[in-house]
């Protein structure tokens, strides 16, 4: 599968196109439509799949959408933070999707060739996912490099995010790592060096 990272916005909030035989995914269309635009290079995505409903995660839905008609899918528990702009936003910056979105719920999805297995992993909001294809994973805002989500933003849970983190140390250390913000990371790297998950392992 090819994976393509492009960071934009103010916190520099990673977008990710796959393809694999022909199928095009976004995850994650955030900043500038015309950025997304131009990685495509005239590939129609087959769906957009959001990590969680976060304004950073969401803003260039809406556009994509009027383009190419592509369903939206997101954890039902997120639709809220798609639609309040008081509970998606920071440092007073916003989205709003009011594009149609599709339920994205825990277990095996097929979209076009590629075969996506949902994890729930509520805690920095409650509907984050992870998204597993093959040895990748797509964790949103839940993992980073060194780091985890932050719980202190609206909806956001520690007690949640706790209990995702133990499901997290159950996963193959092998899974690569997309996350929502800075470089990809391996999960065998982060139980070893991320004091959020080395101290909890076992």
């Amino acid at each position: 599968m090819r994976i393509e990272s492009i960071p934009s916005g103010a916190f520099a909030t990673n977008t990710y196109i796959l393809e694999d035989s022909g199928t095009v995914l976004i995850l994650d269309p955030t900043g500038k439509a015309q950025r997304i635009l131009d990685h495509l290079q005239g590939r129609v995505p087959a769906a957009i799949v959001l990590t969680h409903g976060h304004f950073d995660h969401i803003g260039a839905v809406d556009e994509l959408v009027r383009q190419f008609h592509c369903p939206v899918y997101v954890h039902p528990a997120d639709q809220v933070l798609l639609e309040d702009e008081t509970l998606n936003g920071m440092a007073g910056m916003t989205a709003h999707v009011r594009s149609q979105t599709r339920p994205l719920t825990e277990g095996l999805m097929k979209l076009g060739t590629i075969q996506l297995q949902i994890l729930e992993a509520p805690g920095h909001t409650p509907g984050s996912v992870l998204i597993v294809i093959g040895q990748d994973c797509f964790c949103g805002d839940v993992v980073f490099e060194g780091s985890v989500g932050r719980t202190d933003l609206p909806l956001g849970n520690d007690s949640q995010m706790r209990q995702t983190l133990k499901m997290i140390r159950t996963l193959d250390p092998q899974l690569r790592l997309y996350p929502g913000h800075g470089p990809a990371t391996t999960l065998e790297k982060e139980f070893n060096d991320n004091s959020f998950l080395r101290t909890r392992r076992g």
